[in-house]
C-alpha cells in the first residue's frame, strides 16, 4: 500500500495538462498526434483453406486466482468465465436474449415464474450431461456464502422461492415477486452438479459447458484454456488461448509491438492512441456498460454528509478527467449518471453540474471549509485520483489519496473502513437494475460505499417487483434521478473498452452483457 499527499501548487498544475498519460500507469510517452476513430475491423472471408494459428497467446493484466464468477470478479476472472461457461441465454447490450443452454423460455402473466426449455445433449468438460439438475444447484449453491468458495453470491438469488425441476430438460423458476428483467439474471454461468459434488469447488466449480475448458495455470505467469470438442456450439477455430500476465500496461503494448502476443487488453490510454495511430493494428473498440465512479463512505462523517457529497459533485470537472486521463476523449467520455448510456433502461438525469464557485460557497456558508477528505483506489485510477484532488483543492477541500492492490480491493478497504470516499467502476451481471442492488441497496453485496436510504429502497423493491418491461423502465428512471440528487457516488467517465490485436487478429466481442471482453471466438490467420 503506498500513500500520496500532492500540495496544492503541484495539483493546479496537474489541472492544467500535466496528466497526458493516464489508465494508472506510466505509458510509453504521449500521443505523437490527435487520435481518429478506429476503422472498424472487417472480419476477413475464409474458407476450408484458410490456415489458422493454433495458440494465441493475450496479454493481460493481473494473474488469474479463482475461476468462477462465483467466487471473484476480477477482470481475469470474467474473461475466462466467458468463454468457460454458458448461462440459460446469452444478453447483449441491446437488451436481446439470445438462447444458449435453453432453447426456450416463457413466463406468465405478471412475470412471476419462468419456464425454460432446456438444450439437450449438452456436455460439461468433465463429461458428464447438462439436465435441469444443473440449473436447480447452481441456483441454490451459489446463492450462499456460506457454501464453499462462494464470495459473489449469484445475482437474485432473494427473488427466488424455489427453482423445480419438471423434467430432465425443463426448469421453472417460481419467484416471491415479479420479474419482468428475469432473462437478464438467466444470463449466469450453470455450473456441473456432477463435478462440484465429487472434486469440491475450487477444481469443480471450473467446468462449465462453454467452448473453451481449463487447461493449466502456472501463477503469476500465464494460464491457458483449451478447445472444448465436445462443445454443444458451434466450435471455435483456435486450438487454445493462453493469457498472459503483463501486470505493466506500457509492458503489454511493448509485448505487442514485439510480437510476444497477439492482442492486448486494457491498455494505457496514451498506448492505445498510438497504436491507433500506428495503423498496423486491428483496434476493436466499444462503449462501456461500466462507470468509473467517486464513492462515498456513509459510514464516515463527511461521506454520510449531503453537503459535503454535493461540493464534490460540484467541484470535479469530469471533462478534465477525461482530457487528462482519456487522451482528450479518445477513450473514454464524462459520465453524470451512475448508470452507464449503453446500459438497458438508462435515462438522462439532471445532476449536479461543474461549479467550483457554488461548490466553494457551500462549504463556506456550512461551515465546512478546508476539510480533508481521504480517498483509496488502485493503480489504474490513480491519476483519476489525482485530477479530482486538484480540483477539489481549488474549492477548500484536501484530498488525501492511499493506493491498494486492484485484487482484494472492495474486501480490503472496508476492512479498514477510513476512508470518506473510493473510486473503481459498476460491474453489470443480472437483472437491469443490478447495479443499484448490488452498489446501492442497503448492505449491498458488492459495495464499499455502505449506502443505506430507506425511500430509495423502497422504491427499488417497487421497481423490481415491476409485473411488465415497460412500467420497469418508467420506475427505472426515477431510480437514477433519484441517486444523481442524492449523491451517494460521483460519476466520473466511462472509459472505452479496447483490444487491440496484430493485423491478422480477429474475432474479438466486446459486447457482452458481463462487460469484459469476450475471446471465444477470436483467432489468428497464419501469414
Amino acid at each position: 500500500m503506498m500513500k500520496k499527499t500532492w500540495s496544492l501548487l503541484l495539483a493546479t498544475a496537474m489541472v492544467a495538462g500535466m496528466l497526458t498519460g493516464c489508465g494508472g500507469q506510466k505509458s510509453n510517452g504521449g500521443s505523437e498526434a490527435a487520435a481518429t476513430e478506429p476503422v472498424a475491423v472487417e472480419e476477413p472471408t475464409t474458407d476450408e483453406n484458410t490456415s489458422y494459428k493454433k495458440e494465441i497467446r493475450i496479454g493481460t493484466l493481473a494473474d488469474l486466482t479463482v475461476k468462477n464468477r462465483y467466487a471473484g470478479t476480477a477482470t481475469v476472472t470474467t474473461q475466462t468465465c466467458n468463454s468457460t461457461f454458458n448461462g440459460l441465454v446469452s444478453m447483449g447490450t441491446d437488451g436481446e436474449a439470445a438462447p444458449e443452454l435453453a432453447t426456450e423460455w416463457s413466463s406468465n402473466d405478471d412475470s412471476s415464474e419462468w419456464t425454460f426449455k432446456l438444450r439437450e445433449g449438452v456436455k460439461f468438460h468433465d463429461g458428464s450431461d447438462f439436465t435441469a439438475d444443473d440449473v436447480k444447484f447452481t441456483w441454490e449453491y451459489a446463492s450462499s456464502t456460506e457454501n464453499d468458495g462462494i464470495t459473489q453470491p449469484i445475482t437474485g438469488a432473494s427473488m427466488v422461492d424455489e427453482v423445480v425441476v419438471d423434467d430432465p430438460y425443463t426448469v421453472t423458476f417460481k419467484l416471491n415477486t415479479s420479474s419482468a428483467d428475469w432473462l437478464y439474471y438467466a444470463a449466469q454461468d450453470i455450473m456441473s452438479k456432477t463435478a462440484v459434488e465429487s472434486m469440491g469447488f475450487e477444481k469443480g466449480g471450473a467446468i462449465g459447458t462453454g467452448a473453451y475448458y481449463f487447461d493449466t495455470l502456472e501463477s503469476g505467469v500465464s494460464w491457458t484454456i483449451r478447445r472444448f470438442e465436445d462443445y454443444w456450439g458451434e466450435k471455435p477455430v483456435t486450438d487454445a488461448i493462453t493469457f498472459v500476465v503483463i501486470t505493466d500496461a506500457s509492458a503489454r503494448a511493448l509485448a505487442l509491438q514485439s510480437g510476444d502476443i497477439d492482442a492486448m487488453y486494457d491498455g494505457n490510454p496514451s498506448d492505445i492512441v498510438n497504436l491507433m495511430n500506428d495503423g498496423q493494428y486491428n483496434v476493436y473498440k466499444a462503449d462501456n456498460i461500466q462507470v468509473v465512479y467517486a464513492g462515498f463512505n456513509a459510514l464516515t462523517e463527511y461521506g454520510a454528509n449531503k453537503i459535503v457529497r454535493q461540493a464534490v459533485a460540484m467541484a470535479v470537472n469530469r471533462d478534465d478527467v477525461v482530457n487528462a486521463c482519456y487522451e482528450n476523449g479518445n477513450c473514454g467520455v464524462a459520465a453524470d449518471n451512475f448508470i452507464s448510456a449503453v446500459a438497458a433502461g438508462y435515462t438522462p438525469v439532471e445532476a449536479y453540474q461543474y461549479d467550483p464557485e457554488g461548490a466553494q460557497k457551500l462549504l463556506e456558508d456550512n461551515g465546512l471549509s478546508g476539510i480533508t477528505l481521504k480517498l483509496y483506489t488502485f493503480s489504474k485510477y490513480i491519476p483519476l485520483a489525482e485530477v479530482m484532488q486538484a480540483s477539489l483543492a481549488q474549492v477548500g477541500i484536501n484530498l488525501e489519496i492511499t493506493e491498494y492492490a486492484q485484487t482484494g480491493f472492495t474486501k480490503a478497504i472496508k476492512e479498514d473502513n477510513k476512508y470518506d470516499l473510493a473510486i473503481n467502476c459498476t460491474s453489470q451481471y443480472g437483472g437491469i437494475m443490478t447495479v443499484m442492488v448490488e452498489y446501492l441497496m442497503t448492505n449491498a453485496a458488492r459495495s464499499f460505499m455502505n449506502y443505506s436510504n430507506a425511500d430509495f429502497d423502497a422504491k427499488l423493491t417497487e421497481a423490481l417487483a415491476s409485473p411488465n418491461y415497460e412500467e420497469m423502465l418508467a420506475k427505472y428512471a426515477e431510480l437514477q434521478q433519484f441517486v444523481a440528487e442524492d449523491v451517494p457516488a460521483v460519476p466520473l467517465c466511462m472509459a472505452n473498452l479496447f483490444c487491440i490485436g496484430t493485423n491478422n487478429f480477429y474475432g474479438v466481442n466486446l459486447n457482452a452483457q458481463a462487460v469484459d471482453v469476450d475471446f471465444t471466438n477470436c483467432y489468428v490467420i497464419e501469414q
